[in-house]
């Protein structure tokens, strides 16, 4: 496997998109050159950039660099804001302002977590991005203009509040390490796809391990290393993400859930169900699918008013 290259659908003379994303797909590992912020809006988000496995909760905010490989997981019901840009809207004005270091080193060195801003900052950001997407949904006249100077007035923000990251100007990767960072996320892809295709079937570490080449602890040691969670809880959750999707948006009996989510029997699901949200299955279905169903019935019956 290898780790794609996304090319983001944007204007060479306005290298800028945003977009709204939800569900709970797996994202491959991959990279481009545009800076991306994530704004998570609802729900959660299991975030892996280049080696490092972070966890994102809804309010907030996540800057991944040009070039960083990163990957995601998100529960069924999140929802998040992104927005993707290329520094080049910049190099106009940034090569009229006089500054020794460039606006690559700024995103590299400021600190990329909404958790470790102040307050005050994130509200600033958040605010922004919420701004910038609106605008570029509603695309009114002279949008591209407010878009580009709030894009400029988050650069401002982003230099005079965000900390810089602990470890200041970060070293450049020798080519060793770049390859063997490149090695382990396409492992990583690789057990990614082998738990999309089988995860309706009973699935064990040791035939992952054997799968993938490895030792079943050498195996558990580098997953719970490069994702933050142990390969049991990733497939459970995995697992539990399906289920909540078909829940979401089928009426099915409870048995047919289990079995299409990759549960063994609906006693295993209905436990893992409920220890995980709190709520059982039946209960999760009967108040969030029937609302859903009525509030597009309302808003059906609306729209035939109107036509």
């Amino acid at each position: 496997m290898s780790i794609y290259l996304e090319l983001p659908d944007v204007d060479k003379h306005f290298p800028f998109r945003s977009l709204i994303c939800g569900g709970d797909e797996l994202c491959y590992p991959h990279w481009h050159k545009e800076i991306e912020m994530i704004y998570v809006t609802k729900g959660r988000l299991n975030l892996g950039i280049n080696d490092t496995p972070i966890r994102m909760e809804q309010g907030e905010v996540q800057l991944i660099n040009g070039g960083d490989v990163h990957y995601f997981l998100a529960s069924p019901e999140s929802e998040r804001v992104v927005l993707q840009f290329d520094l080049s809207l910049f190099q106009e004005l940034a090569a009229t302002c006089g500054n020794d270091f460039s606006l690559r080193e700024v995103f590299t060195a400021m600190e990329h977590s909404s958790s470790g801003w102040p307050p005050e900052t994130a509200g600033r950001i958040i605010g922004l991005i919420e701004s910038i997407y609106e605008e570029d949904t509603r695309r009114g006249e002279g949008y591209a203009y407010l878009i580009k100077a709030r894009l400029f007035e988050l650069l401002t923000v982003i230099l005079r509040e965000v900390p810089r990251n602990n470890a200041g100007r970060l070293p450049k990767f020798s080519e060793d390490t770049l390859s063997q960072s490149r090695e382990m996320l396409e492992r990583l892809e690789r057990i990614f796809i082998y738990v999309e295709q089988h995860y309706q079937e009973p699935i064990t570490l040791n035939e992952v391990a054997r799968h993938m080449g490895f030792s079943p602890y050498y195996f558990t040691k580098l997953f719970k290393k490069h994702t933050g969670m142990t390969f049991v809880a990733f497939l459970n959750e995995y697992r539990l993400n399906k289920a909540k999707w078909i829940l979401l948006n089928e009426d099915l009996p409870m048995s047919a859930v289990a079995e299409s989510a990759g549960f063994g029997s609906v006693k295993t699901f209905h436990h893992f169900f409920k220890s995980a949200t709190g709520i059982s299955p039946l209960k999760y279905h009967k108040t969030i699918f029937r609302n859903n169903r009525a509030r597009m019935q309302e808003e059906s019956a609306s729209q035939d008013l109107y036509d």
